[in-house]
């Protein structure tokens, strides 16, 4: 049994309709849907009457709901106790971000607002897996910043996102990527190779639908989810990647790669890069942190 799966089902309580609960948990109907059912099969009794519109609980369901929350309150008051020990002083700023935003935006950023952060100790938590569970931590005071893509999949459900300051730190560009060498040397008849996000990845979502679509000459041979290996791969003329403009800068100014594609611009994916805080942030780090940011990105959003 997952821990996701019992906010779910207080979700799909609390809203009474599939759609709404999925939205609100920032997942597909289909797949919330397997999550109440997984749920429901872990229990082992129907927890919602689904011939009733509104849906309803059983009274299996009705039965479930203070184990669910007191599971829910325990778990709370845990991670309540325990996220205060990552808080190394009261100067201390919490961020989750992408990988690669660690890798290559964050560091960018921090320089450039270097003056603005003095005193400020950075813990940054490279991972946005489960990205409702990090919107939720924000308001739970468990992290403080969270960086993501503006885009479906990667903002706050409606039920939060009045509680949540939000930030446009940057626009981005993903865009097809390939050595030169192999760029000369392949046949232009065939299939190029093609690196891929691992399923699951949020650029896997963003990347594979265009790839579909546009019945680009692609052949997969590798597939991982981290840019940074995608990257390097094509570096080495494995193949061709997609790659945030942040993460290759480098590599296209060296020549190391070139944009692949150059007479389809649609193959060009336009992204926001953004920044959330809680509306009620808790220590003056926190405060100094957004108003440094807002000052060295495009805009408040």
């Amino acid at each position: 049994m997952e821990f996701k799966w019992l906010d779910d089902f207080m979700s799909l309580r609390d809203l009474a309709n599939f759609s709404a609960a999925a939205q609100a948990r920032h997942v597909t109907q289909s797949a919330f849907s397997r999550r109440i059912q997984a749920l429901e099969v872990w229990v082992g009794v129907i927890l919602f009457d689904r011939t009733s519109y509104p849906i309803e609980l059983t009274e299996h369901g009705k039965k479930f709901v203070p184990y669910v929350e007191n599971l829910l309150g325990m778990i709370k008051v845990t991670k309540d106790d325990f996220s205060q020990a990552s808080l190394k002083t009261d100067k201390s700023v919490r961020i989750v971000c992408l990988h690669s935003f660690s890798v290559n935006l964050l560091p960018s950023l921090f320089s450039q607002a270097k003056q603005l952060f003095e005193g400020l100790n950075f813990a940054v938590n490279p991972s946005v897996q489960g990205i409702d569970n990090h919107f939720q931590a924000l308001l739970d005071n468990s992290n403080d910043i969270l960086f993501a893509y503006n885009t479906k999949g990667m903002r706050p459900s409606f039920l939060i996102e009045n509680k949540l300051d939000r930030c446009l730190v940057c626009k981005e560009s993903i865009i097809p990527v390939i050595s030169p060498k192999l760029l000369k040397q392949h046949p232009h008849d065939q299939s190029y190779p093609y690196l891929a996000y691992s399923e699951h990845t949020f650029l896997f979502n963003v990347v594979e639908p265009l790839t579909k679509r546009l019945k680009l000459p692609l052949e997969q041979v590798f597939e991982t989810t981290l840019s940074e290996s995608l990257i390097k791969m094509a570096v080495n003329g494995a193949g061709i990647a997609w790659a945030p403009m942040h993460a290759i800068e480098s590599e296209l100014e060296q020549g190391l790669l070139v944009q692949a594609f150059t007479d389809q611009p649609e193959t060009v994916i336009s992204l926001e890069v953004v920044c959330y805080r809680s509306k009620n942030p808790t220590r003056p780090a926190i405060n100094q942190f957004w108003q440094g940011i807002a000052q060295v990105v495009v805009q408040p959003s």
